[in-house]
């Protein structure tokens, strides 16, 4: 319960602090400067910008698309009978390492994006981009909390000897 609300906390802190974070876009060059109307105004992005959201896209899909799926699949081949065993204690290093490698990355892109992008967040890419950041955190602060089970059965296997 007491994680529910941490968690509420820092998403509503986020949220009211986000609209005052400032872009640091200017990478997007005019190619008609003179015309005022949206519409017919062509913009040309550096390569400078493409390089950063090629980044961004690569360090995303490394984090969700790469390392996420290896975790998962880590766990879940873990064996339930051998509770304490070396493939399942191998496993779960591999689970552990490849979700916290998983939210560093995703950390950096959320960062490079505030840094290097624009921060409108007025089209459906950047708002399910932060609430993807917020289910991400908040998975990774449930399972930094939860329990060793294999630590709570050595612990039961001792108090019964």
């Amino acid at each position: 319960m007491q994680l529910v609300f941490l968690t509420m906390s820092i998403a509503l802190i986020v949220i009211l602090v986000l609209p005052f974070v400032s872009s640091s876009q200017q990478h997007v060059e005019s190619i008609n400067g003179s015309n005022t109307n949206d519409k017919d105004n062509i913009t040309k992005v550096s390569h400078k910008l493409m390089f950063e959201i090629i980044l961004h896209g690569i360090i995303l899909w490394a984090s969700m698309g790469f390392l996420v799926p290896v975790g998962i699949l880590a766990i879940r081949m873990s064996n339930k009978e051998e509770e304490c065993g070396t493939r399942h204690q191998v496993l779960f290093y591999v689970h552990a390492v490849s979700q916290i490698l998983s939210v560093l990355l995703v950390t950096v892109g959320a960062i490079m994006s505030i840094k290097n992008f624009n921060n409108s967040f007025n089209n459906h890419h950047q708002r399910l981009g932060v609430a993807l950041y917020g289910i991400i955190w908040l998975q990774a602060l449930t399972g930094a909390l939860r329990s060793c089970r294999c630590t709570q059965h050595l612990h039961r296997i001792g108090s019964i000897a």
